[in-house]
């Protein structure tokens, strides 16, 4: 019976003792979220007396999701992961080059950069402490910047113990020389824009990777730093993942290439339809996803995927503004799309969009070409021409053109989507380009970009024809932005630091020309906000000139 009851005591401390122990995931909430065990917001004080709450801050807010830190205002935030925390600072200028040689800051900040700040290893103990009290292992005041948190014991034990664990475990795909990237393709795409955009990444990883080599084989050269940088250099290995069949089984497709050969990034890619099924699972691998072309990004952008624009949904946010700065009440507007994918997904935003104008908004769909017959009859047979005809064709386009052509004067004025302006002719009838206007989500035809004369220079070095300009162009800026992103991140293959990168540099001259303005910011996931809206100019140098400013929604990203 002593027996037994000593026995079931030491089980009930057991179980008591394993209760208390730190937990990693809580203690991550409390990083990126601000939120304790319980689910209540930290408080915390600043520069002395400003008062405030985790959901106006939160660790992550400042040092980052991971950890790596950041500057920005001509301050400078340094990193907290394990190997910064749980080791003596040094002064390593390799980490600091970007911050040092490619950022716009103050003087200032200059000086701060620069300064060793060496201190002995944090423990748990003047970790908490400078936590709470702002004090580093020597005993001086940290930067007063930095909150002071109001954090309970249990709390506390779980930060530390996520701490502990941040920045420890390189991301799959990559190894001690190469890093693994994918590019992904449906069935469906059309050949040619496919192949372009294959072949400008393929010869970019061939330069990538010679310039590597040649890096590799002599790395005491160092004329720009190179022997600091140079343990981060790796291979590039960019494989295609091509994607068969119904949308719904390419999750299953992706987990097959991922398991067997992960990837660090996944870069560019077209498929036909949307994009979703791909978001997902890069939000499930925690896989970045770098502007893939594509006019139906998902719905709602997740942490891991970057978008160049929200493709059709932009372009009918862009058109609703557009109409309703003319609309003077009692006007008649007809939508003709087709019924899923990308007629369904303009139609219901311009809709939505529209909101509560004064007008009649006519919403007429088809399913196929026999539907989209009969109801381009249907148009041609009313007594009165609608004042605007909103088309949304789908893959229809060259129908619908070819309908225009033979009945120009079927609305007051027609508005198409930037995907059909290629379909449309070199000459149009009188009457159809008085009133046509397209949707345009890019830089309009003739405008001026520096980089778009380099960026073509190269392709065309490379031995690449520019059939696709648009979508080339877009390839290469993915391509530079993952390798200025790698520069920058050096040997700390963290995807989270690769994203901050990018959310913080995407506007870095890199913009092709393609876009007026390509920028992103922390949680932004769409590098191009607006859309002009375009009429068709015979008389013009070129085919399509501005009818707008640049028009950019108060809806989305």
């Amino acid at each position: 019976m002593i027996r037994r009851l000593i026995f079931l005591l030491a089980g009930s401390i057991f179980c008591v003792v394993a209760l208390a122990a730190p937990d990693i995931e809580l203690g991550k909430r409390l990083y990126e979220q601000g939120l304790t065990a319980d689910g209540k917001e930290v408080t915390a004080v600043t520069q002395g007396d400003i008062e405030f709450s985790s959901s106006q801050f939160s660790c992550a807010n400042c040092h980052r999701r991971s950890g790596y830190g950041s500057s920005e205002g001509g301050q400078f935030v340094p990193p907290i992961t394990a190997s910064y925390l749980f080791n003596k600072r040094e002064w390593h200028r390799s980490y600091l080059f970007d911050k040092m040689f490619k950022e716009e800051q103050p003087a200032s900040f200059w000086a701060k950069i620069r300064q060793p700040r060496v201190r002995p290893a944090f423990t748990r103990e003047t970790l908490a402490r400078a936590i709470r009290e702002g004090v580093d292992p020597n005993g001086k005041p940290m930067d007063p910047l930095m909150p002071r948190f109001r954090i309970g014991k249990e709390d506390m034990d779980n930060l530390l113990a996520y701490l502990a664990t941040l920045g420890t475990q390189v991301a799959p795909g990559v190894d001690d020389k190469v890093i693994h990237i994918a590019t992904i393709v449906g069935d469906g795409v059309d050949p040619g824009k496919r192949d372009a955009m294959l072949a400008t990444i393929e010869a970019f990883k061939d330069w990538m990777n010679l310039d590597t080599r040649g890096d590799l084989r002599n790395p005491r050269f160092s004329p720009h730093y190179r022997s600091d940088l140079i343990k981060g250099y790796r291979l590039w290995d960019i494989r295609v993942w091509r994607l068969h069949g119904d949308p719904a089984s390419w999750p299953a497709q992706l987990d097959a290439y991922y398991r067997e050969q992960p990837v660090f990034a996944v870069l560019s890619g077209m498929v036909q339809g949307a994009w979703t099924p791909i978001q997902r699972f890069c939000h499930q691998h925690e896989v970045p996803c770098l502007f893939p072309i594509t006019d139906q990004p998902a719905p709602r952008p997740d942490y891991y995927t970057f978008y160049l624009t929200r493709g059709l949904r932009l372009e009918a946010d862009a058109l609703a503004e557009s109409l309703k700065e003319q609309l003077q009440g009692g006007e008649t507007i007809v939508q003709l799309h087709a019924a899923s994918g990308a007629g369904q997904v303009p139609a219901q935003a311009f809709r939505a969009a529209l909101g509560d104008q004064k007008v009649s908004l006519q919403d007429r769909a088809f399913s196929d070409e026999d539907g989209l017959k009969k109801q381009l009859e249907a148009l041609v047979a009313r007594k009165k021409q609608p004042d605007y005809l909103v088309i949304w064709p789908g893959r229809h386009g060259g129908e619908v053109v070819d309908w225009l052509l033979a009945h120009p004067a079927i609305a007051g004025e027609i508005y198409l989507p930037s995907s059909i302006a290629a379909a449309l002719p070199e000459k149009l009838p009188p009457a159809l380009e008085e009133r046509l206007y397209v949707t345009w989500p890019y830089e309009y035809p003739g405008a001026y970009h520096p980089r778009a004369f380099r960026v073509r220079a190269w392709l065309r070095s490379r031995g690449l024809d520019i059939p696709y300009p648009r979508i080339q162009f877009d390839t290469y800026y993915a391509l530079t932005i993952l390798q200025y992103g790698l520069a920058h991140i050096v040997d700390h293959f963290s995807r989270d630091y690769l994203i901050e990168y990018i959310e913080h540099e995407a506007e870095n001259a890199l913009n092709p020309g393609t876009y007026p303005r390509l920028s992103l910011g922390p949680g932004q996931r769409f590098a191009s906000r607006g859309a002009y809206i375009m009429r068709r100019n015979s008389l013009d140098r070129y085919p399509l000139t501005r009818a707008s400013e640049w028009i950019v929604p108060d809806s989305g990203d």
